[in-house]
């Protein structure tokens, strides 16, 4: 016997392809910039090194290559860290402006679901699957409330004298509580 999955079953996405498909973007051109720009700075660095050191008549033991290349090195690389660590600052701020952004909207919507307000809110400045599931239940609560409400206005305003009625206002009554 199989199940069949519940339409508007919560899952756990990890993945925004929205953003994160510009972010990764961002990301790619960042580190080409951030590389080509490292590969600059140490063959800029490297050459006035080798150039200083190659002619020399007179040999001094105080200019070791090795560590005047590793300070370079180091030093290109310090560069780049603190890049790819601003990037991950950044890119955490964004996420998180974004994230707040749809949960903001979505208690908006569930704060005025809860005062049975389903008027139309004002536009979702985020586009997410969350808000348009949130929009999709709000609009059919809506349209049931309509349903609510009509069936509602067909009932007498004083309870009948007679039985028969009475059993059936009753059944009536029964309905409206089970929708």
């Amino acid at each position: 016997m199989t199940r069949t999955p519940q339409p508007n079953r919560r899952r756990i996405h990890l993945v925004d392809h929205v953003l994160q498909k510009y972010l990764l973007g961002a990301l790619v051109i960042m580190e080409i910039g951030v590389a080509a720009l490292a590969i600059w700075a140490l063959y800029q660095a490297l050459g006035e090194i080798v150039d200083e050191n190659m002619y020399r008549i007179h040999f001094s033991g105080d200019a070791n290559m090795l560590s005047l290349m590793m300070r370079e090195g180091l030093r290109v690389l310090g560069g780049i860290l603190l890049v790819n660590l601003l990037a991950l600052i950044v890119a955490d701020r964004i996420w998180a402006y974004y994230v707040d952004g749809i949960v903001r909207q979505l208690a908006g919507l569930m704060r005025a679901s809860n005062q049975l307000d389903f008027s139309a809110q004002g536009p979702v400045s985020f586009q997410h699957a969350v808000l348009d599931q949130a929009l999709a239940w709000r609009a059919a609560e809506s349209a049931h409330l309509v349903q609510v409400r009509a069936r509602i206005r067909q009932l007498p305003a004083h309870l009948p004298a007679r039985q028969p009625e009475r059993d059936a206002l009753a059944q009536a009554l029964a309905a409206l509580q089970d929708d």
